[in-house]
């Protein structure tokens, strides 16, 4: 991750004596470390608790979780932990690019037997989220899906109902800020938010266009994708999003409720671990999936899983490996995912357990065919995506540095897959 931030050797301290004493005085002999980073998200640590007790239960083996506040700072604290005995035997990450650096450093362990399994119960996109080099590492506990989340109070007290063209989308815009309600969250908390708008506008001009610029096909300058921001920009130029200081985690339920903004665009999480968790009614939630600004770029959502790996350094390697085979099986993924109130990665997972909104996400998703796609942050290398979000919080801040910022993050990706592909 190339967007670093300053921090307080006191946490990081305080984060390795965490592990270290998880080990020294665990509740089991068999208990082993979980690391996470959804710390400021206390429903994350409960349920991984939870997941703990299942596991103790089920094969004798259970897990401490060990929470980190915010992204950057777990991942220096996993960084120059990873590669010592202090490695936590489970830690959480990200998928795809962002585990090529993991499997580079020799930082995790090889699941591919694990995999081939289960291979029947895992759509191959899932699969393919955690390959590198022909070999699968880490596993889902969950996956997630990008649609819009609004304010069913809101809308219903001005008429409105959820779009399904663009058009429609820009109309009710235009009558919450009518009505003096931002239309949008917008947030630039831990900087990765973003990258959200973004890769919503290029896959709706093209999602083809998307993975090329993921892949480093296609240029960050080129017009298609300057075309596509423009329209991101004219949005912000009209008003249509917060403040970018808002916290859209830990201050969700409480703007919400009071209703400071009608519409957030996020993961299938936002619904229950965040919005749910914070105070907010569920009757008061409504959803849709974001229509394309091109009626040509088709029917589209973006994904991401989220991905678990076992530390290769870690002292307790074999309990680790059991923890996996586990998780990976119908019984352990379709656990959590229950008391997570998300989407299980195994396609042979009971889904009964979940909200009829996101039921009916899925089956909208299923139904109608939408393509899915990888969110950016995982999507393209971490080199690339953490410096694109420093770059894009800029663009966001000042709209007019539209054209300088795409160069800015073209120059950067030019320099990452000249180096990978010379």
């Amino acid at each position: 991750m190339a967007h670093l931030c300053r921090i307080s050797v006191v946490p990081l301290v305080l984060f390795c004596l965490a592990l270290t004493a998880c080990r020294q005085t665990p509740a089991s002999p068999v208990d082993v470390t979980l690391a996470h980073d959804k710390g400021n998200i206390p429903l994350f640590q409960e349920n991984f608790l939870k997941q703990g007790d299942m596991a103790r239960k089920a094969i004798g083996v259970g897990i401490r979780p060990v929470p980190s506040v915010t992204p950057d700072l777990y991942w220096h604290q996993m960084m120059a932990n990873l590669p010592t005995d202090q490695a936590p035997e489970l830690f959480v990450w990200w998928s795809t690019f962002r585990a090529r650096e993991l499997v580079e450093h020799g930082f995790v362990t090889d699941l591919t037997a694990l995999w081939d399994k289960y291979a029947d119960d895992y759509a191959p996109e899932i699969r393919e989220a955690f390959t590198v080099n022909g070999r699968v590492y880490g596993f889902p506990y969950v996956v997630e899906y990008w649609p819009v989340w609004y304010n069913k109070r809101i809308f219903k007290r001005l008429g409105l109902k959820a779009p399904t063209t663009w058009n429609e989308f820009i109309a009710v815009c235009e009558r919450l800020k009518k009505a003096k309600v931002t239309p949008i969250l917008c947030s630039l908390q831990n900087n990765w938010p973003a990258f959200i708008w973004f890769e919503e506008m290029i896959i709706g001009e093209d999602p083809d266009l998307y993975q090329d610029l993921c892949l480093g096909r296609v240029k960050y300058t080129d017009p298609r994708v300057v075309k596509a921001c423009m329209v991101w920009k004219e949005m912000i130029d009209k008003g249509y999003f917060t403040d970018p200081s808002v916290n859209m985690l830990t201050n969700a339920g409480y703007l919400w409720n009071n209703e400071v903004y009608g519409m957030a665009l996020c993961g299938s999480w936002y619904y229950s671990n965040v919005l749910a968790a914070q105070g907010v009614d569920e009757r008061d939630i409504g959803w849709f999936i974001l229509p394309s600004h091109n009626p040509e770029a088709g029917l589209n959502i973006v994904f991401e899983v989220g991905p678990i790996f076992t530390a290769r350094n870690a002292t307790n390697a074999k309990s680790a490996m059991a923890l996996a085979d586990l998780w990976l099986s119908p019984r352990g993924n379709a656990y959590f995912a229950t008391v997570h109130q998300s989407c299980p990665a195994n396609r042979k997972a009971d889904i009964s357990h979940l909200p009829e909104v996101k039921r009916d996400l899925i089956q909208r998703i299923e139904g109608e065919k939408y393509r899915r796609l990888n969110r950016y942050w995982e999507a393209t290398p971490a080199p690339i995506s953490g410096a694109a979000v420093m770059k894009l919080g800029e663009f966001i801040l000042d709209p007019n540095s539209l054209e300088r910022v795409l160069g800015d993050i073209e120059k950067i990706a030019q320099a990452h897959w000249d180096k990978e592909r010379p």
